[in-house]
């Protein structure tokens, strides 16, 4: 199993106060995912998308 380290800033721990300001401060600094969500919403803004379809199918049940 691979593991890496993460360096986060002592300012930056104390200045978030949820777990979802942290994921979203490693977001930010993710260049890969970055570079992908920009492609997206330049795709996006250029009407080269498609629509957006569930990937589950509903699960049924007797009761139904």
């Amino acid at each position: 199993m691979k593991t890496e380290t993460v360096e986060i800033p002592t300012s930056v721990l104390s200045s978030i106060e949820t777990l979802d300001e942290l994921q979203d401060w490693l977001t930010a600094r993710n260049p890969k995912l970055m570079a992908e969500l920009r492609e997206a919403r330049k795709q996006d803004l250029a009407g080269k998308f498609k629509p957006w379809k569930p990937r589950h199918l509903p699960c049924l049940t007797k009761s139904k």
